[in-house]
């Protein structure tokens, strides 16, 4: 039987951020890379915070009846708060990301179940707190990352999905909340070394991320990892309904290297959202069959016994 491996790409929006503040580009940007999808028979995660599907809420209304999902994206700052959600208690990530919800309610209709922080700025207590309003998967942490001044310190975290803990933001866990982390070459840094080279569609060439997604393929392919993914991130805020747009031509690229990689490896690859992955792990790797079991390696405290 051929092994599958899920080719997850997921784009943030967030194109009415002060910062940006080009609603327009962000409409073209959100339906451009949802036509360039379609285009090669995949579909897409859009996490979208609360301006952005205010302002665009027939798109992304459409976006979701043609396959694609919708999830929630969570910048602060937007919301009246301060730019980044690491830096609170769990009653104040409980209001803001409450009040991002209801938001969400409110244009699209339904209840969110996929959630994605801005900045990948958690702590210890946001699982728990996202767990709470009903969510069950998402994309909160860029496992290497280490930036301390966006509250985002994610070294150590698992590489692949898994369950999230509860009290530790880089532990994996038995919470029914599938975590589902950028994918990311560990052996590669950036920005001075506070982050990893990840699979960001705008961050290097085609050719840097075709490296990227070989090595994460062997590498899950040799820890013989229950649901093998790759998983990739843009923003709204590059034209991608351009053909000539420089992203896009990346994101194309990125594409070609995961169908010819997957061939090359003999694996099936499948168009995947954020829930579809989250279905698949927890078909894989059974919510109950999960324990804790952290343990300190003693070996070094060994000593041979001669007679």
């Amino acid at each position: 039987m051929t092994d599958s491996l899920y080719f997850m790409l997921q784009i943030d929006c967030e194109s009415t951020q002060a910062s940006v503040n080009d609603p327009a580009l962000g409409r073209r940007a959100s339906e451009g890379f949802a036509r360039c999808l379609e285009a090669n028979r995949l579909l897409g995660t859009f996490y979208v915070i609360p301006t952005d599907i205010e302002a665009h809420a027939d798109l992304y209304r459409d976006l979701r009846r043609r396959g694609h999902e919708v999830g929630v994206h969570v910048h602060p700052a937007v919301q009246g708060y301060g730019e980044f959600l690491g830096i609170y208690g769990p009653d104040e990530q409980r209001e803001i990301l409450g009040e991002a919800t209801d938001r969400f309610v409110a244009a699209m209709g339904c209840h969110p179940t996929s959630v994605c922080v801005g900045y990948v700025s958690t702590n210890d207590h946001t699982y728990g707190v996202l767990e709470s309003l009903g969510y069950r998967q998402g994309t909160n942490s860029i496992p290497g990352r280490v930036l301390p001044q966006c509250a985002a310190v994610h070294a150590g975290a698992p590489l692949e999905l898994h369950y999230a803990h509860r009290h530790n933001r880089v532990l994996e866990g038995n919470m029914d909340f599938v975590e589902s982390p950028v994918t990311v070459d560990p052996d590669s840094r950036m920005w001075g070394g506070a982050n990893p080279q990840d699979l960001r569609i705008e961050l290097v060439d085609a050719k840097n991320h075709y490296y990227t997604i070989r090595k994460a393929i062997q590498r899950q392919l040799d820890g013989r990892t229950p649901v093998k993914s790759i998983r990739s991130l843009t923003h709204n805020t590059f034209d991608y309904s351009e053909s000539t747009n420089f992203r896009r031509q990346t994101l194309e690229a990125v594409i070609d290297h995961a169908r010819r990689l997957a061939h090359e490896h003999q694996l099936e690859l499948k168009s995947a959202t954020v829930v579809d992955l989250a279905s698949a792990y927890r078909r894989a790797v059974p919510l109950e069959s999960r324990r804790e079991n952290l343990a300190l390696d003693r070996r070094a405290y060994e000593r041979t016994q001669t007679s």
